[in-house]
């Protein structure tokens, strides 16, 4: 009888610790109580949970959650979720970011899915706030999970990545522009907005496009924009052809960029600001620092 009581109070004492009500992007407060059963909706979500060592708790995302591990189930394109295919997975939470459930019905899913009783906890953009965006998203995980010294400890190696990165910039600011590409005849120019532009910047570039929104490459913008260098994901140089693709694309090879063959490629997640931006723009930094510093 002792030992059961003792035992019972031990619960009861570390019950509190383990619980948590956090406050969502949308306002919206959740009480958390050790997740096990969790569905991790954007890729930069997962991406913060298996750094905090809670990947073992993820048991579906959406088509962007391929990394580190492409093995989780898939509910759908992260723009067209489904009510359904989430609460199938039977979650005790859903964590999402607020640019995901405002693309498309998704706003109308997160009122599906708390109407079933499904607890749904909003992080903040994932598209915008840089590295602090991401340290806040982080922070809200490590509030879910019970783990804060995990996401203190993160946050340190953030900040000593960043010092290299700085020290690994080039001198004079290339002119850069982000060129997304789904073929030779369908690509666009990023504007000011989103994880491009904060990689460009990060790396010690200068965004040369003087917009915010996203713009149709056209050859008389470009040429006019005439960036020094020419920054795309990796699967849209693929889609392309590669660099002899690119440099036949309207407008490219009359500017710096293309006489120069300064083309860069960056991971495909990059539109998403996630827990290796840091990685990411210190390897463009040190392409640059090398490119022209000379």
């Amino acid at each position: 009888m002792i030992k059961r009581t003792l035992l019972a109070s031990a619960s009861l004492l570390l019950t509190p610790a383990l619980a948590a009500t956090i406050k969502g992007a949308d306002g919206v407060a959740v009480d958390v109580f050790n997740p096990r059963r969790v569905v991790a909706l954007n890729g930069t979500t997962v991406e913060l949970i298996y750094k905090l060592g809670k990947q073992n708790t993820i048991v579906g995302t959406d088509i962007t959650g391929t990394f580190p591990a492409n093995k989780i189930a898939q509910v759908g394109h992260w723009a067209q979720l489904p009510a359904e295919g989430i609460i199938a997975l039977k979650p005790d939470l859903v964590i999402g970011t607020a640019d995901n459930f405002a693309a498309g019905k998704n706003g109308v899913v997160v009122e599906q899915l708390r109407g079933a009783g499904v607890k749904v906890l909003v992080l903040p953009r994932s598209d915008t706030g840089g590295l602090d965006g991401v340290k806040s998203r982080l922070n809200l995980l490590s509030q879910v999970y019970g783990v804060p010294s995990a996401a203190a400890s993160l946050g340190k190696t953030f900040d000593t990545t960043l010092q290299i990165v700085r020290n690994n910039r080039p001198k004079v600011a290339p002119k850069v522009i982000f060129l997304y590409a789904h073929s030779a005849s369908d690509a666009s120019i990023y504007g000011t907005e989103g994880g491009a532009n904060e990689l460009i910047e990060l790396a010690g570039g200068k965004n040369a496009a003087p917009f915010k929104e996203t713009k149709t490459l056209t050859a008389e913008a470009l040429v006019a924009l005439n960036p020094d260098a020419i920054v795309m994901l990796k699967r849209g140089l693929d889609s392309v052809g590669g660099l002899n693709g690119v440099l036949k694309m309207p407008g490219v090879i009359q500017t710096n960029a293309g006489k120069n063959k300064r083309i860069y490629t960056v991971d495909d997640s990059i539109r998403w600001i996630g827990p290796r931006l840091p990685e990411f723009a210190l390897t463009l930094a040190q392409q640059w620092k090398a490119d022209f510093s000379t």
